[in-house]
């Protein structure tokens, strides 16, 4: 039977979309299935913790004064002396008052009660209904205070109904422990502490639950059920330990049967209290609300992958028309003059060897358009030569000779010392091709131009020089010195009047951690403003139409300090209004390459 290419490639397309979709899928949503649970997990425990820490601080506090009698002097004066001696009972009382009020949580305490073997007792209750002197016989003649005053540690038994009140039932937490004899192991007291349940009821009525999510507090071997703000003993069945990563050390995990005949999953947080644990079942409404994000994180994998395949499946179907397409494209690239080399049409097929055919094409007649370019430039370069060879300076050295040689005959040394000045500045100018040069030769050719300037201001100007000799042969870019000394001489000290002095200093420094070169042109001028010192260094505005030295301005010269060794290096000022100018130029230590002049 006749099945077209197009039928085969869309039908592979469908099978690998649709297998590639439940792949990914099912992996994603084991993936999230796992990652809540341990997420679930892992704030239920955060959870239980912040509860249990509270708890845990609150009973520690009360728990102080259950052993504060066997450190109290007044309260072992009292235990230990006549019943009848109320000085001492007061006294007693007194600082028994005392640390009960300034005890942080002492709004969880309902009774405090002190008192000894011989039916003398002291108490502080938090109702004062709750107070009576038969308190004494009611709290001895309980069948757990004998267990809770002789276990050699701190013994839970649970929640108990206050056998003390006279009112109400509530529940507490009876806490008794024994003060001892300081001289022998003897008990001569007690203290006895009735925990309101409200100390925890108030911490977990905090913390929201879902509706099948259930908290629980174990304590003295017992669990119960927190629930309306009451406690009521409960009881697993069918418990079964789970191992578990990244849980705080001594938090327990369980799979448990509850009372109505549901499997959950029990988290048990412990506290430093020797046999506390908090506790909460993970709740399946939590679990499902939670993963209904993951559905729908899931539904745009879904959808996400589903495109992609119908991307792909089209991408098949043009796997023909394609090429073709990519080969009309570059013939009309070809035609609007777009030769570049495109290695994408050359593929491992026939309509790769057209491919490879059009490019060979556009390559050949890129290199005849390059060679053509290049015979026009070396055109230009030849007839830049014949018009430079035009103007050669070489007859403006012999009118200069010979008008040093008639100032010579006519004694005017002046005009003669100028001229050849000039001659050796017209020299440097016109010779070479070098950009950058030694600064022995820099300074030649600057002291060729002071000199002329020299005799230009009479004397009135004066030059110095501070140099290292050795850092004579290091490079330095053509021109540099001139414009900086022009500067100094023109701005600086003829807009002062009179006379004046430019000092020029060369000398080694560290820049930038590596050794190098400082230049300082300092003049006593005018001086700069900070505006124009960064108006001097920024980019002109226009191109000044002056004579050839002042074309190479200071932003001129900066930059080609920084195009030749870097943005590190170049110009810096620093003036003070009609003190002085100190034009700075940093270089790094660079032998000049000496080339012959042209």
């Amino acid at each position: 039977m006749f099945r077209s290419i197009k039928a085969k490639i869309t039908i592979i397309s469908v099978f690998l979309s649709l297998t590639i979709t439940l792949l990914a899928v099912s992996f994603f949503y084991y993936i999230f299935d796992s990652n809540l649970k341990k997420n679930l997990i892992r704030s239920t425990e955060f959870g239980l913790q912040m509860m249990m820490n509270t708890i845990t601080e609150h009973m520690n506090q009360l728990l102080y004064l259950s052993d504060w009698g066997n450190y109290a002097e007044f309260i072992y004066q009292f235990l230990t002396s006549d019943s009848e001696n109320k000085l001492v009972k007061l006294n007693a009382y007194q600082r028994m008052k005392e640390e009960y009020d300034t005890n942080k949580a002492n709004d969880y305490l309902l009774r405090f009660m002190i008192g000894n073997q011989t039916d003398n007792f002291i108490q502080e209750v938090k109702f004062v209904v709750d107070g009576s002197s038969k308190d004494y016989q009611k709290a001895t003649q309980n069948n757990y205070f004998s267990k809770l005053l002789c276990s050699p540690s701190l013994t839970w038994i649970g929640f108990i109904e206050d056998p003390l009140s006279p009112f109400e039932t509530r529940q507490v937490i009876p806490v008794i422990r024994p003060i001892y004899n300081r001289y022998n192991t003897s008990i001569v007291g007690w203290t006895y502490l009735t925990i309101s349940s409200t100390l925890l009821s108030d911490v977990l009525s905090q913390y929201p639950i879902a509706e099948d999510s259930q908290l629980f507090i174990t304590f003295g071997e017992k669990t119960y059920q927190y629930k309306n703000k009451h406690f009521i003993e409960y009881t697993f069945s069918d418990i079964q330990p789970i191992t578990s990563t990244g849980l705080y050390k001594g938090t327990l995990l369980y799979r448990v049967t509850t009372f109505d005949g549901n499997r959950v999953t029990l988290v048990s947080y412990p506290s430093s209290l020797d046999g506390w644990y908090l506790s909460k079942s993970i709740s399946d409404t939590e679990l499902h609300s939670q993963k209904k994000n993951y559905y729908l994180i899931l539904l745009i994998i879904l959808l996400i992958s589903l495109s992609l395949c119908v991307l792909l499946m089209f991408s098949l179907n043009h796997i023909i028309n394609r090429p073709v397409a990519q080969l009309q494209k570059k013939m009309q690239e070809i035609s609007n003059g777009n030769f570049s080399y495109e290695a994408a049409i050359e593929w491992n097929n026939e309509f790769g060897e057209i491919g490879k055919g059009i490019n060979s094409l556009s390559t050949n007649v890129v290199q005849l358009m390059e060679h053509r370019i290049a015979v026009e430039k070396q055109q230009k370069e030849l007839e830049y030569q014949v018009l430079q060879s035009q103007v050669n300076p070489h007859f403006l050295y012999n009118t200069l000779n010979s008008i040093k040689w008639m100032a010579t005959i006519q004694n005017a040394t002046g005009i003669a010392e100028m001229t050849t000045a000039l001659s050796r500045l017209l020299k440097s100018i016109s010779k070479g091709t070098r950009q950058v040069i030694p600064i022995r030769e820099e300074l030649e050719l600057l002291k060729n131009y002071i000199l002329i300037q020299q005799y230009r201001y009479g004397g009135i100007i004066t030059v110095t020089y501070k140099i290292e000799e050795e850092l004579l042969s290091y490079q330095i870019p053509k021109f540099t010195l001139q414009p900086i000394v022009e500067n100094a001489m023109f701005h600086g000290i003829e807009a002062k009047g009179g006379s004046g002095e430019v000092k020029i200093a060369i000398f080694s420094n560290t820049w930038y951690n590596q050794p190098g070169i400082c230049i300082e042109v300092t003049d006593n001028g005018i001086g700069m403003a900070p505006e124009l010192i960064e108006q001097v260094l920024s980019e002109p505005t226009q191109q000044m139409q002056y004579d050839f030295f002042r074309k190479i301005g200071i932003y001129n010269v900066n930059k080609r300090i920084q195009f030749y060794f870097g943005e590190h290096y170049g110009i810096s000022i620093q003036s003070e209004l009609g003190k002085f100018t100190t034009m700075q130029i940093q270089l790094p230590c660079q032998d000049a390459v000496i080339t012959p002049s042209s």
